[in-house]
C-alpha cells in the first residue's frame, strides 16, 4: 500500500469534485475508458469528491460534456506540481539547490575529531599522531583510510595496544585501549619459581629468569622450575680458558602448567540413623536476679524423654555503665524420636559419589584448572559391609609454579 501511494506520489494525482445529476454515469463511462478513481466519496446528492491521476484529467473533461456534468480541481498532489511551483520560483529553487549542495559537500569533510578511552597517552598526542597519518579538521572523508590511521597511530604511540577510527558525519571518532603494563618489581628482589605440587610437565612459559625443567619432566613439591639467576654465555680467554661470568639475579616470572592427579574418598552407610522432632515442644520462662534463678512459668524439667533443648537469654537494657542485674530465660522443649531406616544402594551410591565430589571441589577452590579427565570407580573391600565407598580420581592441568623469595 504505501509503494502504491509513493507511486501516486511520483506520478501526481488531483483530487476532483464533481457535480451533476448523472454521476452514476460519469463514473461508469470513465472506468469503461480505463481512467481509475480512489477514494470516492459523495458530499450530496448531486456532487461527489474523487482523486485520480493527472493523466486522467483530460479524457474526463470530454466524459463531462457527455454526461451533463462539471467538475472542478480542489487538491493538487505530488512531485509534478512540486516541480512546477519550484519552475515558477527560479530563484528560490536554486537558492535552495545550492543550500543542498553546499550541506552535501561540507558533510563531505571531517571538521571535528574526538578521542575516546585514553587514560594516561594525552589527546593532544593522539591527534598529533592521527594528523601525521593525514586526519585533521578540514580533510575530505574519501581522503581518510582508517586502517593506514590505526596503524600509524599504534606506530607512533607503542603504550596503546588498539587504535580504531571511525567516522560518524562530520566527525572521526578515535578509539583506543591502552597496554596494561605490570608494575615494576621492587629493586633487589631476587625469587625462584618453585613447584607447589608433584605433577607431570606440560607447558613452561618463562617470563623473567631461566627455565629449569622442560615438558615431559615429572617435578616433585618443592622442585625448583624456573631460576631467577640468569648465567651469561661462557666467555674464552685468548689462552684457550673458561672465563667465570657473574649471574644476573631477577625476580622469576612464568606459568608451569602440569598434569595433576587428584583422589578423594567418599562413603554413606545403607542403614540411615537419626532423629526427627515429634512436632511437639514446651517452653519455661526463668529469671535471674543477681545470682538466684526463679522458675516463673512453664514446665520445670523437660516433659519429654527424648528432646532437644534451646535457651535463649535476654538482658535489661543498659545505660552508660549502669545495667540492672536482672536476666531473663526462654527454655525451649522439643521432642524427637529416634529413627533407623535402610538406605536403598542407589541412594548411597549417589550420597557417596557426591561427598567425595563436594570434598575434592573444596580442595580445589580457588584454583584455576582444566580438568582433563574424572573417573569414579565403588571400591569392594572383599567382604560385606553396611558402607558404600567410591573413589574419585580426577586429572586436571594447572600451573603448579610458586614463587619462593631467596635471602639475599
Amino acid at each position: 500500500m504505501s509503494i502504491l501511494r509513493i507511486l501516486a506520489w511520483l506520478y501526481g494525482h488531483v483530487t476532483l469534485i464533481v457535480k451533476g445529476r448523472t454521476l452514476e454515469r460519469f463514473i461508469n463511462m470513465a472506468t469503461s475508458r480505463g481512467i481509475s478513481f480512489w477514494d470516492i466519496r459523495r458530499l450530496d446528492e448531486e456532487r461527489i469528491m474523487i482523486r485520480t491521476r493527472i493523466g486522467g484529467v483530460c479524457p474526463l473533461r470530454h466524459i463531462a460534456r457527455r454526461t451533463g456534468s462539471r467538475f472542478e480541481i480542489s487538491e493538487r498532489v505530488g512531485f509534478p506540481f512540486v516541480l512546477a511551483r519550484l519552475w515558477r520560483r527560479k530563484t528560490l529553487a536554486m537558492g535552495l539547490a545550492l543550500f543542498l549542495v553546499g550541506l552535501y559537500t561540507m558533510a563531505s569533510f571531517v571538521w571535528f575529531i574526538d578521542v575516546k578511552g585514553n587514560r594516561t597517552v594525552s589527546e593532544a598526542q593522539i591527534i598529533r599522531a592521527a594528523r601525521q597519518a593525514g586526519l585533521h579538521p578540514g580533510v575530505p572523508k574519501w581522503g581518510v583510510e582508517a586502517s593506514r590511521v590505526e596503524a600509524r597511530i599504534r606506530e607512533q604511540l607503542p603504550a596503546l595496544a588498539w587504535v580504531g577510527v571511525r567516522l560518524r558525519g562530520t566527525q572521526a571518532v578515535i578509539e583506543v585501549a591502552e597496554k596494561k603494563l605490570p608494575s615494576p618489581d621492587p629493586a633487589g628482589i631476587h625469587s625462584n619459581i618453585v613447584a607447589a605440587k608433584a605433577g607431570l610437565v606440560k607447558e613452561v612459559l618463562v617470563l623473567s629468569g631461566e627455565a629449569v625443567v622442560k615438558e615431559g619432566e615429572t617435578v616433585v613439591p618443592g622442585q625448583l622450575l624456573i631460576s631467577g639467576e640468569i648465567w651469561p654465555p661462557e666467555g674464552i680467554s685468548a689462552e684457550g680458558e673458561i672465563l667465570p661470568g657473574e649471574p644476573r639475579r631477577v625476580r622469576a616470572r612464568g606459568i608451569v602448567r602440569a598434569r595433576v592427579w587428584y583422589e578423594e574418598y567418599g562413603e554413606a552407610p545403607l542403614v540411615d540413623e537419626g532423629t526427627s522432632l515429634t512436632g511437639r515442644q514446651a517452653r519455661a520462662w526463668e529469671v535471674k536476679v543477681g545470682g538466684r534463678v526463679m522458675h516463673i512459668s512453664g514446665p520445670g524439667r523437660a516433659p519429654y524423654k527424648d528432646y532437644e533443648q534451646t535457651v535463649a537469654a535476654y538482658r535489661a537494657p543498659s545505660w552508660r555503665s549502669f545495667s540492672l542485674p536482672v536476666e531473663l530465660y526462654s527454655r525451649t522443649y522439643r521432642e524427637i524420636k529416634p529413627y533407623r531406616r535402610t538406605r536403598p544402594y542407589t541412594e548411597a551410591l549417589r550420597l557417596a559419589r557426591r561427598e567425595a565430589r563436594e570434598t575434592l571441589d573444596a580442595a580445589l577452590a580457588g584454583t584455576e584448572v582444566k580438568v582433563l579427565d574424572r573417573r569414579m570407580e565403588i571400591i569392594n573391600p572383599g567382604k560385606q559391609e553396611s558402607l558404600v565407598r567410591v573413589r574419585l580420581t580426577m586429572e586436571v592441568l594447572e600451573d603448579i609454579g610458586r614463587e619462593r623469595l631467596v635471602e639475599p
